[in-house]
């Protein structure tokens, strides 16, 4: 039986309950990086133009807030890593191939997260349809700064930035 491969008994009681620690915090960085650079500008969005009420608005920015904990916020994170390593983007990487990963990432969970949003909160199509290009356009096209703010907002707490802006 080989010893080395397996931690002792004394490393899994120490490091265990800090690696779940570990997990957890970077979780509720993830998730608060997420609802502090989206809600509140699409929340202003929904109410000034796309006509929503203030009801409506309340709704769905708080559906928002309970998505991102329920995991969207860490999917954001988890996707940019993968889209990263797919891609095989690095720190090194120019700023045009760091922001395309960061514009698929904001495009593929903006998009499957808003229209599930927008339904549960009961909003009608024609409010939908005005919110719903802005709040895409919004995920894609400052993807670059969120990329940006996740990284800063990362190494504040320290944890590794994805692309080392």
């Amino acid at each position: 039986m080989d010893h080395h491969s397996s931690p002792s008994l004394e490393e899994r009681v120490t490091v265990a309950p800090y690696r779940k620690e570990a997990l957890l915090k970077g979780w509720v960085v993830d998730t608060s990086s997420r609802i502090l650079f989206y809600v509140p500008v699409i929340g202003l969005w929904e109410a000034l133009v796309a006509g929503m009420n203030s009801k409506e608005v309340f709704v769905s920015r708080s559906l928002a807030v309970l998505f991102n904990v329920l995991g969207i916020g860490k999917a954001h994170t988890l996707c940019r890593k993968y889209l990263a390593k797919i891609t095989s983007t690095t720190p090194a990487s120019s700023s045009l191939r760091k922001s395309m990963v960061d514009f698929s990432a904001g495009f593929l969970v903006g998009f499957t997260s808003y229209l599930g949003i927008l339904y549960s909160a009961g909003v009608s199509v024609e409010e939908a349809a005005t919110a719903t290009p802005f709040a895409l356009a919004y995920n894609c096209l400052t993807g670059n700064f969120y990329g940006k703010f996740n990284d800063w907002y990362r190494a504040r707490f320290g944890f590794q930035p994805i692309l080392n802006r």
